[in-house]
């Protein structure tokens, strides 16, 4: 069965957030967090199989990202990433 892509849809960009750490006693506590230098999206896939036998299904792909990148890389690795998923599906 082969797959195509028949939609995409790309979520706001959220920050990737890392825990401060205290350590009293040998225990370990969040008291807070702060933004690192990434950030993801939740890219939403509608995939239409070809066969017309299943019914059309959704897809969502978690796609990191890091605030030195261009927008053009940025781009080119979200295509990246959803052309790798439709590649891996139709093997």
């Amino acid at each position: 069965m082969k797959y195509e892509l028949i939609k995409i849809d790309i979520s706001s960009e959220t920050s990737i957030m890392k825990n401060i750490i205290e350590v009293i006693n040998e225990v370990e506590t969040i008291i807070g967090q702060e933004p690192t230098d990434e950030y993801e999206v939740i890219i939403t896939l509608g995939i239409h199989p070809t066969d017309e036998i299943a019914p059309d299904f959704s897809k969502s792909i978690i796609v990191k990202s890091n605030n030195n990148q261009t927008g053009f890389e940025v781009d080119i690795q979200r295509e990246q990433e959803i052309q790798n998923y439709i590649n891996q599906i139709n093997q």
